[in-house]
């Protein structure tokens, strides 16, 4: 099951632009196949661009969450590659605005 970073008091999941296998640039849900851990989630908030002096940003505020294959896929479905756009796990479901 993939893994994913949620913000404990919004329900952000971490999204960012990366690069896939291609090194093709897409706007996605940062994964893990195993729980990360906090060196690996403070490497991901960097590379989101966000800073401790950010709002949300300290990383005691982010968990570790466990999402199936299709949550994980619609995470991604939702974003619509659009930076615009922020994916929330809320009440067991995936939304977005």
């Amino acid at each position: 099951m993939p893994f994913v970073m949620k913000h404990r008091a919004s329900g952000t999941i971490l999204s960012y632009v990366q690069r896939n296998g291609y090194s093709l640039a897409y706007y996605g849900v940062r994964l893990w196949d195993d729980s990360p851990d906090p060196a690996q989630m403070s490497e991901a908030l960097a590379e989101a661009g966000v800073s401790a002096t950010d709002e949300g940003g300290r990383l005691g505020e982010w968990e570790p969450l466990s999402l199936t294959e299709h949550e994980a896929k619609m995470a991604n479905v939702k974003l619509r590659n659009d930076p615009s756009r922020i994916v929330y796990y809320r009440d067991g479901a995936i939304e977005a605005k």
